[in-house]
């Protein structure tokens, strides 16, 4: 890595490193010609800024990732900051030098910065912001049910591809229906249904499938949706662990699942001595036409050791371009409703959602960098301005939030247009769910 040594020579260490704020940088800084926006969430995060700064402050760089943290995050904010040399160029001007401890990020050092970057020294930050919206939400006094506790636990699970260039280590090569080659590289994440915020962001080894990605991040007491691509049995065998007291054959539910499988054939397993289950009104108006429970035992089944572990079958019919197919979901949760299946895995679409956000808003159409601890710095650096939003506006991530944000994002508005916009959006929704909740009072005490 010569080129990263001549970028980053070594040098004297500093007494301090230059703080936003200080004297000037030796020639008049140029001034950005649009206002900048996001300046606010950067002061909001003072205290962890100093610790980025504690933590990689020896002297054999002349660039941190305090000052590439706040680029980055100014990025997210203005539309105009899409690449390595829009950030070099803002890094230089007046309103940038308030925020930044050096007079300039050059292009080719932050490119070879982002080859050395440890992602994870940003994980506290992300930590830190959790807690605060966490404590933020427990005061909200809102009417809860079941299924609303259910959803709090609940993981949508998937991966999506960003396009990348064929050097990319960890890029997957595949052809499209033309015969072209194109490389892509891909990001799996675990988005909390009820918040919309990301449980987990991961770059995946070279090579390794979704579902084997998916069992290092098994949680306990979660429930995990995942779509087809995840239909591995070594990946349900991880919902599992062994009950105390007992040996290793003696299982114990770990976490709860819920996969789409393909229907029963050569190449999707059946459920063997399955027993239908009785279907109420409520399933059969949530469009559930059958519900069973039945094994896995197949040989690869036994191998993977979940041949003696129960699960239930739940079929959905639905139309696809106007053409009847239905979707077959497997789970393990046995005690509730047909429905309340069929339900969780339609919240499987807000990971879909996530997706299609950052890579339209958080500027993840291309890859700013080519190595997998650069694109996560700047993925965790996205999903730490979302939670300050979040934070600043009181309301969590929602389409009518994202689909403002496209607009900022296209500088068509500002933040400070939006805000009374999506409150006015959040108001009337409120609303709307009160007026729900007390029709639904209604019928069921009409019922009773």
């Amino acid at each position: 890595m010569s080129s990263s040594k001549s970028k980053l020579r070594s040098r004297k260490p500093p007494k301090r490193r230059k703080r936003p704020g200080d004297a000037a940088a030796k020639k008049p800084a140029k001034i950005w010609p649009e206002k900048l926006i996001g300046a606010k969430y950067v002061r909001l995060l003072e205290k962890q800024l100093r610790t980025l700064q504690d933590e990689d402050a020896h002297g054999n760089r002349q660039l941190f990732l305090d000052d590439v943290f706040v680029a980055y995050l100014l990025a997210f904010f203005n539309p105009t900051i899409r690449s390595l040399r829009t950030i070099e160029d803002l890094s230089q001007t007046q309103q940038a030098q308030k925020l930044l401890s050096l007079d300039r990020i050059c292009k080719s050092t932050l490119s070879d910065f982002n080859k050395i970057v440890d992602p994870e020294s940003l994980v506290p930050i992300v930590q830190a912001l959790r807690g605060q919206l966490s404590r933020k939400q427990a005061r909200i006094n809102r009417a809860e049910n079941d299924l609303n506790e259910m959803l709090k636990q609940t993981i949508a699970v998937d991966g999506t591809f960003l396009h990348a260039v064929a050097d990319v280590a960890w890029a997957v090569a595949n052809s499209n229906n033309h015969g072209a080659t194109r490389h892509r590289a891909r990001l799996d994440a675990q988005i909390n249904v009820s918040t919309w915020l990301p449980e987990a962001i991961v770059v995946p080894e070279p090579g390794e499938s979704e579902a084997d990605s998916a069992i290092k991040r098994i949680l306990a007491d979660r429930i995990y949706i995942y779509d087809r691509g995840y239909s591995s049995f070594a990946l349900l065998r991880a919902h599992y662990e062994p009950a105390a007291g007992s040996d290793e054959e003696t299982l114990k539910v770990k976490a709860s699942f819920v996969v789409r499988y393909k229907k029963e054939g050569a190449n999707s397993p059946s459920l063997n001595a399955a027993v239908d289950q009785p279907l109420s009104a409520e399933d059969h108006a949530a469009g559930v036409i059958s519900d069973r429970v039945g094994y896995f035992a197949s040989d690869s089944a036994q191998r993977e050791g979940i041949s003696q572990i129960k699960l239930r079958e739940v079929i959905i019919p639905y139309q696809d371009n106007g053409e009847p197919k239905t979707l077959r979901l497997i789970t393990n949760l046995l005690e509730v409703s047909a429905k309340t299946i069929a339900v969780l895995y339609q919240h499987r679409w807000q990971v879909e959602l996530f997706f299609r956000w950052f890579k339209s808003i958080g500027h993840f159409g291309h890859l700013i960098s080519h190595s997998s601890g650069g694109v996560l710095t700047h993925l965790y650096v996205t999903i730490i301005a979302v939670l300050l939003m979040y934070l600043h506006t009181g309301y969590r991530p929602s389409k009518y939030l994202f689909a403002l944000l496209s607009q900022v994002a296209a500088g068509a508005a500002t933040l400070e247009e939006i805000i009374p916009i999506l409150r006015e959006r959040e108001r009337r929704n409120e609303l709307d769910r009160a007026s729900a909740a007390r029709r639904r009072a209604k019928k069921k005490a009409a019922s009773t």
